[in-house]
């Protein structure tokens, strides 16, 4: 079973095993001692124990006047590497051990050795990082690998042990364990410095960060124990420097106004859902800090706006003005058999569209500016998702802050790399050369229940099923840096193909799937499309929903001189 993150394991059984080892060699040992000297070897000098064995043995024959014992590594065998594939595969006491993984997290902790601060750190890692069932285990860093543990990379680990206690067991990644990159994460995490960064910094940072900051907003909060033992009286809030914004959780008293600029040394960031947070603790530092020039309340409010392009998961106390499309409301009942009503319509500004739910009354008419405060996002349908709690929250506005955009030709210009990089969006337009057509493309069944994609007639979900019928085309489009799966339904492939529905399923019948593959392969490989619809985003890459697709009918020369003319380019 793997171990949670964050737990020690700080019982002195998880010695047993060296401590035998002492035994066997310094019979009158005091166990006790011998703990405290693994711990002293552990706390001050960030060695693990199985590596302090030998200099604890030393010790204690030389205390007893024992000849010291060849047990230097000249004269016992080296141990063997041990190579696998999944922490199954692993035993309580292995040593020397090679393994590729997928590192989850990367947390870093400062512990002083000798009055010095130096830095270890803990997280998550996953074993059979190729394949899709991964089975997830603790690990300690105790060598400063962090340039090369990025959450997100796949990395071989060699020269690692196995750490077990208590039926549980973890990695220990020491200092002459070898790191190598197989496939690169994000930003290596922050070396933990008392230096402050900007918020735009740190929002994209992992771990422990220090920043200079305005208080913007807090409120007092309180949210239920896993356990389900009691709450937890916690502070929300967001903070603010000129280079943008990021919202705080303190888990602990916060005395500190609204307005307040402070210093924050050693918080942690954490992520909720696609969101950064920043996160107080008993061991961060917070301070008043004394800086005239440092920008006003007034100055900041622009940065704390927000617009639907910037909208990430999890995102909360949002400022937003959007435009109203349409809105509805739907009556149901809940769990507890209360009728309830929420009301929500579709809602764009000049960088795209998305959905607006309200749970307090409200009703505002189509072509209507709303000013939210607040606001928080969660996802819906793959898409962020605004969501209001009461009708307090919303302004009217009788002055647009923008003309007023037609909804039926409101598609936002996005290049396919700036996608593929950033979150999950809609109401967007973009485009890319056709590099694949995938097999399934063409007639396909749905399931009845929830309209998933069969296979061989089976429902991932819901079993064998009798199918419904529609049409669905999959490609894979590329702009030279970046690309991204397309799935095409059923009204864009038969304004793309001039087939309809059943002239596709015959002209499958008369020339079977891998003929008509073929035909498409043949028509639209190597062509540039430019689709309008939605992109989806997560960490396995980006999948573009096309409501409808064209073309790009211009020929080599056109498109050369639109881009000498775009650049000012004179030949």
């Amino acid at each position: 079973m793997p171990l949670n993150v964050g737990e020690q394991m700080s019982d002195d059984g998880r010695y047993s095993t060296q401590i035998a080892v002492v035994k066997e060699e310094c019979k009158d040992a005091d166990e006790a001692e011998i703990i405290k000297e693994f711990k002293r070897y552990e706390e001050e000098f960030l060695i693990p124990p199985e590596d302090a064995l030998r200099s604890v043995i030393r010790k204690f024959q030389i205390a007893a006047g024992q000849e010291v014992s060849t047990i230097s590594s000249r004269s016992r065998p080296a141990i063997a590497e041990r190579k696998v594939s999944k922490f199954s595969e692993l035993k309580d006491d292995d040593k020397n051990v090679t393994i590729e993984v997928a590192v989850v997290s990367y947390i870093p902790k400062i512990q002083t050795v000798r009055g010095e601060e130096r830095q270890i750190a803990y997280g998550w890692i996953e074993d059979s990082p190729w394949e899709g069932e991964r089975e997830r285990w603790d690990f300690t860093d105790w060598g400063d690998h962090s340039q090369n543990l990025t959450p997100g990379s796949v990395v071989r680990l060699e020269g690692v042990s196995v750490n077990f206690w208590n039926d549980r067991r973890s990695v220990n990644i020491n200092r002459p364990s070898r790191v190598t990159v197989l496939k690169e994460g994000g930003q290596p995490v922050t070396k933990i410095s008392d230096e402050p960064v900007p918020i735009s910094e740190a929002g994209e940072a992992e771990g422990i960060v220090s920043v200079v900051a305005r208080v913007l907003s807090k409120k007092d909060d309180q949210i239920v124990k896993k356990d389900g033992s009691g709450t937890l009286d916690i502070v929300r809030g967001r903070l603010a420097d000129p280079s943008g914004t990021i919202g705080f959780i303190s888990w602990r008293d916060f005395n500190h106004e609204v307005g307040s600029l402070i210093k924050i040394d050693r918080a942690q960031i954490r992520r909720f859902r696609d969101t950064p947070e920043i996160n107080i603790g008993d061991l961060t530092k917070i301070e008043p800090f004394h800086d005239s020039s440092f920008a006003s309340m007034g100055d900041l409010q622009s940065v704390n706006r927000s617009t639907i392009a910037e909208l990430r998961d999890g995102a909360r106390d949002i400022e937003i003005t959007v435009q109203v499309e349409n809105w509805q409301a739907r009556t149901f009942t809940n769990a507890d058999g209360e009728e309830r009503t929420v009301r929500s319509g579709d809602v764009m500004d000049p960088t795209g569209r998305c959905r607006l739910t309200s749970w307090g009354e409200m009703s505002p008419e189509s072509g209507a500016f709303l000013h939210l405060k607040g606001a928080r996002v969660q996802f819906w349908q793959g898409s962020p998702d605004l969501v209001i709690d009461s009708a307090e929250q919303v302004v009217d506005l009788s002055d647009p802050p923008w003309e007023a955009i037609d909804p039926a030709d409101h598609w936002v210009e996005v290049d396919l790399t700036e996608l593929v990089n950033g979150g999950s969006r809609r109401g967007v337009r973009t485009s890319g050369t056709v590099v694949a057509i995938a097999n399934n493309s063409g007639i396909i069944e749905r399931c009845p229940e929830c309209r998933r994609v069969m296979r061989d007639g089976e429902c991932t979900e819901h079993g064998p099923q009798r199918g419904e019928e529609d049409v669905r085309l999959r490609f894979v489009l590329d702009d030279g840096i970046s690309n991204a799966s397309t799935l095409i339904g059923k009204e864009a492939t038969e304004a793309l193909t001039g087939m309809d529905q059943g002239q596709i399923r015959d002209a499958i019948d008369a020339n079977t799937r891998a003929g008509f593959i073929a035909t498409l392969r043949e028509r639209y490989l190597a062509r540039k499309l430019h689709i309008n619809g939605r992109a989806m985003v997560d960490t396995q890459g980006a999948i573009l929903m096309a409501d409808s697709v064209d073309i790009d009918t211009r020929t080599p020369e056109e498109a050369a001189n639109e881009v000498m003319t775009r650049w000012g380019v004179v030949l």
